[in-house]
């Protein structure tokens, strides 16, 4: 499906439906909401976000009403170039007229994420600067697809590869990247198929894949030592395939592809080395002024892409233990308190247990630091394998851990608690026998991550005070 957007001499051509993939994507890496009407006032895309902004500006009723769309036709028509709006229900939004002064497009619309009245003047300077950055980023890209569709120049390709290069490089979040990166080359090169993979260890993961059978390829792994990764690895420069060499990867095989289809992989290097590589699909040529601009975006992309990666590898090691790969404890007191308010708001059990290794500082120091690292990490792999993958394990400190089970009664956690303990106290740990203590508690209504602990905690202590290597289930 293809939808217009007119102005006063031309008529410019976008497929809506990959249109409205980038500019959801823009408004998710900026955390605002984006608006888009045609020359006429008439609405081209929906608001990218949930409409509860909208719905709860307007008091629960409809998402539009007459009134919204009097004002949104009456900005439209009375906008000079741009301006800072209230709507009939107080929503501040900038509003921007999209094209040059001869050319006009269309309208833009940016509204905040949340229901706020910007009354802090830093508050609202932030937001223009962030409804700016948008504006100019929609309007060089909406003016190099009017170039190339009706003049079949690239010039403004460099100008729309600048503005989104630009709020690529400011985002951290690795998903945010990956589809920004996707999103804004499907609509650029108006290309058929786009897809990054990342590194991994020796081997290529793709990430992200968008366009004709992308999302299929999501997931699919392909090993460094793959001769065509090899290749595409061997040289700094992108490598031109054909349909028929890329149906040697997984998730390729039943791929077609139309006469006259470029197909170009470009490897995707930093200083850090390898970060992953990125394919393109264009229906026709990207020509050499069309790859050198390409180039020039594929290495914000690499940048953008390591910087985003270790920044979640940074996040990751942060929460969690670096010798059991669980949670550790300061994540572990949000999780619980988020587990506490979902079993509440929708009525659910939920039961927490609380381990402690027998003896454990004794075994340290006859048999090292190194042993009882050991202990420390089979314990955890015991652990794990005793639990559900929906259950939530956490090393709380030393030689204590927690599991935090959902939708669990007490009696049935007190179940789960006794196969952990079983497992370790029939597994072979070297140098001599390892046992457990265990506490059960179920959480009761009004119980705060503390009180829930302190229950459990204490049902441990009275299976240490059985002679240890017992459980014991909170009576409350």
């Amino acid at each position: 499906m293809r939808c217009y957007l007119v102005h006063t001499n031309l008529l410019l051509s976008v497929p809506v439906r990959y249109w409205q993939d980038f500019q959801d994507t823009l408004a998710r890496a900026t955390n605002a909401n984006i608006y888009i009407f045609d020359a006429n006032g008439a609405p081209f895309s929906r608001f990218s976000l949930p409409a509860e902004l909208c719905q709860e500006v307007n008091k629960g009723g409809k998402l539009h009403n007459e009134k919204c769309i009097d004002f949104y036709k009456l900005a439209c028509g009375s906008l000079e170039e741009k301006d800072m709006l209230t709507c009939p229900y107080g929503l501040k939004l900038c509003a921007y007229r999209l094209g040059s002064h001869a050319q006009r497009i269309g309208y833009l619309m940016v509204a905040p994420s949340r229901h706020t009245t910007l009354v802090e003047r830093e508050e609202e300077i932030a937001f223009i600067t962030k409804a700016h950055n948008i504006y100019r980023t929609i309007n060089e890209v909406f003016s190099a697809i009017l170039e190339k569709n009706l003049l079949g120049l690239r010039r403004l390709e460099l100008n729309s590869i600048y503005e989104i290069s630009r709020l690529m490089t400011s985002i951290v979040e690795l998903d945010r990247v990956l589809e920004l990166i996707t999103n804004s080359l499907i609509i650029i090169y108006q290309a058929d198929l786009c897809f990054v993979g990342l590194r991994e260890g020796d081997k290529i993961k793709v990430a992200q894949g968008k366009g004709v059978n992308g999302s299929q390829l999501i997931g699919k792994e392909w090993p460094l030592v793959h001769p065509l990764i090899e290749r595409i690895f061997s040289k700094v420069e992108p490598s031109s395939l054909s349909i028929e060499e890329l149906k040697v990867l997984p998730g390729f095989t039943g791929t077609e592809a139309a006469p006259g289809t470029e197909i170009m992989v470009y490897p995707l290097w930093t200083a850090l080395g390898i970060v992953g590589l990125l394919g393109i699909a264009a229906p026709v040529s990207l020509g050499d002024s069309g790859s050198k601009n390409l180039q020039i975006y594929i290495n914000f992309a690499a940048v953008a892409l390591a910087n985003a990666t270790l920044i979640r590898r940074l996040e990751r090691e942060a929460e969690t233990d670096y010798l059991t790969g669980f949670l550790n404890r300061r994540v572990l007191r949000d999780v619980l308190a988020a587990e506490l308010q979902r079993a509440a708001r929708y009525g659910y059990h939920m039961s927490v247990i609380f381990m402690d290794i027998d003896d454990f500082k004794a075994y340290n120091d006859t048999f090292g630091h190194l042993a009882g690292d050991v202990v420390l990490q089979k314990t955890a792999e015991l652990i794990k394998n005793s639990i559900r993958t929906t259950d939530i394990a956490c090393r709380y400190g030393g030689e204590e851990f927690i599991i935090i089970l959902p939708g669990t009664k007490g009696g049935d956690a007190a179940k789960v608690a006794e196969r952990i303990r079983k497992s370790i106290e029939t597994y072979p740990f070297p140098h001599r026998r390892i046992t457990a203590s265990l506490g059960v508690a179920q959480a009761k209504k009004n119980d705060s991550v503390d009180s829930l602990l302190a229950r459990a905690d204490q049902a441990c202590y009275q299976a240490k005070e059985r002679g240890k290597n017992h459980l014991c289930l909170d009576p409350s």
